[in-house]
């Protein structure tokens, strides 16, 4: 789970990801963040969903990692676009409810047919 910002009045820079879901000839589903070079195959979707968060939860443990996603956040602050992965500076309070829905809103999103990606 991503840390809080400190207190402070400052803009707060949040990182939104939409996951892709993608429905497999056998019935899994498998489960990615566009622009990131990864991804996690469940059961079913609740698995996949599972999976991952269990996986970045791993990958925030990593510096390497954070290091590379900072980067990719840095340049999309500066104007880079990849569809689905969304960097902007908010308030702390609209940050704080943005992480209070995040786990509904991961449960949400439609899985697509294998090959519609």
């Amino acid at each position: 789970m991503p840390q809080a910002p400190e207190q402070s009045p400052d803009p707060v820079v949040h990182v939104t990801q939409q996951p892709r879901f993608v429905s497999q000839p056998d019935g899994r589903v498998r489960a990615y963040y566009p622009g990131e070079d990864w991804f996690v195959v469940g059961a079913d979707r609740a698995d996949a969903v599972d999976k991952l968060a269990g996986e970045v939860d791993l990958r925030m443990q990593n510096p390497d990692y954070v290091a590379d996603h900072f980067a990719m956040t840095q340049r999309h602050l500066a104007g880079e676009r990849t569809p689905g992965f969304e960097a902007s500076e908010i308030t702390r309070g609209e940050y704080e409810r943005r992480v209070a829905v995040a786990p509904d809103r991961l449960r949400e999103l439609p899985v697509t047919e294998h090959g519609d990606e």
